[in-house]
């Protein structure tokens, strides 16, 4: 099982990158990760690049506010069925300032809501780190802070 974390915008001008950073490297201790952070684009051109970068891993989901919403135990519950149903890989998929590209969100095998407001796409990437970090700490019976 790994993790890829593919998101629009720049990595640089995003304030939160140091965050994300280090609850990449502290998942990366218990479960590979990946970080990709592409370039806005046109749709079609953002979305085939997307396609690209998810191609290799069986299951997508999309971030999107009108998605399944869990708590930290029940996201942990799904990251576990993932693993034990011997998944290769999960592409979590951040839209940019825009939000998604149809064609991604038409795509994707789920859809996840960190919550019901729209968050920027930074906040969104870290937030989810952080609760990817938080599922692979309960799933480990790793001790992390509640």
């Amino acid at each position: 099982m790994r993790f890829k974390l593919i998101s629009v915008g720049r990595e640089r001008a995003d304030p939160a990158a140091p965050l994300v950073k280090d609850y990449l490297s502290r998942i990366a201790k218990l479960i590979p990760v990946e970080d990709v952070v592409l370039r806005d684009d046109r749709a079609d051109r953002l979305a085939a690049r997307i396609f690209k970068e998810a191609a290799r891993l069986p299951h997508w989901v999309a971030l999107d506010e009108q998605g399944k919403q869990y708590d930290s135990i029940a996201f942990s519950k799904r990251v576990a069925s993932w693993m034990d149903r011997g998944t290769a890989g999960v592409a979590f998929i951040i839209g940019g300032a825009d939000g998604l590209v149809p064609e991604v969100r038409a795509r994707a095998h789920a859809l996840l809501a960190l919550s019901r407001m729209t968050l920027p796409h930074r906040l969104a990437r870290l937030v989810l780190a952080e609760q990817l970090y938080r599922a692979c700490c309960i799933i480990r019976h790793v001790p992390y802070q509640k």
